[in-house]
């Protein structure tokens, strides 16, 4: 009865060893994808007024990515592959711009767009 309970206790252990093991494989595996990831941040305001727009469309082009500003006109666009981009801003009232921006591995590029008002 001993040795069943000690085979027992043996195959939890390696049990456990096994599924540490390929959880720590996993977790070095998305580490590497994260550190040379980029991010995309910036603000937009009123080109006239300096005031931070709030509800901004900005559009990573060639993606299906679209994020928009908050209340003090401040976005962010996480896990982005290093390269060349281009973002698309658009809010009602407002000329649309495309900015052409560069991204490097593990950095943060920021961006500070002022919106001219259609009618001025």
């Amino acid at each position: 009865m001993k040795k069943i309970a000690y085979l027992m206790l043996l195959g939890l252990i390696l049990s456990i060893l096994v599924i540490f093991s390929a959880f720590a494989s996993d977790l070095k595996e998305k580490s590497k994808i994260g550190s040379s990831a980029s991010e995309i941040s910036g603000t937009i305001s009123d080109k006239l007024t300096n005031e931070p727009l709030a509800g901004v469309e900005i559009k990573l082009m060639d993606t299906n990515i679209i994020v928009y500003t908050d209340f003090d006109g401040k976005f962010a666009i996480k896990d982005v592959k290093p390269g060349a981009y281009a973002i698309m801003v658009n809010y009602i009232s407002y000329q649309d711009i495309v900015e052409n921006i560069q991204t490097k591995p593990g950095n943060t590029t920021t961006v500070k767009l002022k919106l001219k008002s259609v009618d001025k």
